[in-house]
């Protein structure tokens, strides 16, 4: 999946769209995106300005994106789900290592349980196979289940 088919499904654009690509996606099953950071990043300059990281709550917002794509696609990919969701929390979140300019932020998604339209997920990040940050997520879908 390319920038534009995550940028129509999550109806996100820059500087808000936090995904470069899906390598892998099972829909209500799992996800596996990833982000590519340069200095030219909107949020590297001022955070900070002589040691750039990419700031927690970004990483946790890609995290959210990447939880919505496997809830908001259908068996086919190229139809979308018509249930709203709507993110319901935001828990267990661990930061271990920064996350730098020319790095590629690779996020593993996978969906726990959806019950009676809650879906909660887990969600980790990790650069060079190792593991960088993680949380888990809930989605309320506003359709039923």
């Amino acid at each position: 999946m390319d920038i534009s088919q995550i940028s129509t499904i999550l109806n996100r654009d820059y500087p808000m769209l936090l995904l470069d690509g899906v390598t892998e996606i099972e829909p209500q099953v799992s996800c596996y995106a990833f982000k590519n950071l340069t200095y030219n990043e909107w949020f590297f300059p001022a955070h900070f300005t002589n040691q750039p990281i990419m700031p927690g709550s970004l990483q946790i917002e890609a995290f959210t994106q990447a939880v919505a794509l496997p809830l908001l696609v259908a068996e086919d990919p190229d139809k979308l789900s018509d249930i709203p969701i709507l993110l319901a929390g935001v828990d267990k979140v661990r930061f271990y290592k920064s996350v730098y300019p020319g790095d590629r932020f690779d996020i593993s998604v996978q969906i726990e349980r959806i019950v009676m339209g809650i879906a909660t997920a887990s969600a980790t990040g990790s650069v060079n196979n190792e593991t960088v940050s993680e949380c888990k997520i809930t989605y309320k879908l506003s359709g039923g289940d």
